[in-house]
């Protein structure tokens, strides 16, 4: 349970942040005459970097074992990479969008005639499109915590924790 509400702490947290800073980026932007669209990933890192600083100063954090939580993050990308999206939807003439991640899909891709898979999408040049469901990707983390620590605690039968 401590995981639980540790993961949604960083997740309110980041998504307020993100949310102001994403408000504040679009305001400069816009006044200078720059198209905000472009220059919206700056504010995802600078609430990365905030979200860094701020778990390091007040000690946050140290529920998580460090061996699952990157082996969580790396099943997460390996299952983006690995598994396709059996079903693309058709949106408009020629227009798809794919969707990846498991058990939850929370990446979407909105692409020209692509393929199932996310490698030669990303690398085709012709996507038009993409978002993130904040949300997806939370529920992803905390089902692959959970079953990797249940797999190191029983299966194993090592006290990892």
């Amino acid at each position: 349970m401590k995981i639980v509400l540790e993961s949604l702490r960083f997740y309110l947290i980041f998504f307020i942040f993100g949310t102001i800073l994403t408000f504040i980026t679009h305001l400069v932007f816009f006044t200078i005459g720059v198209d905000p669209e472009k220059f919206s990933w700056i504010a995802i890192v600078g609430a990365f970097i905030f979200m860094f600083v701020l778990y390091r100063n007040r000690g946050w954090g140290k529920k998580y074992n460090n061996l699952i939580l990157w082996s969580s993050v790396i099943l997460i990308v390996l299952f983006i990479l690995v598994i396709p999206d059996t079903s693309p939807t058709h949106l408009h003439t020629s227009i798809y969008v794919y969707s990846y991640g498991f058990p939850d899909a929370f990446l979407t891709l909105y692409i020209e005639d692509g393929t199932s898979f996310i490698i030669p999408n990303l690398f085709s040049k012709r996507i038009m499109n993409w978002d993130v469901y904040s949300f997806g990707l939370l529920v992803n983390f905390i089902v692959m915590y959970l079953s990797l620590q249940f797999i190191f605690k029983y299966v194993t039968k090592e006290k990892i924790l």
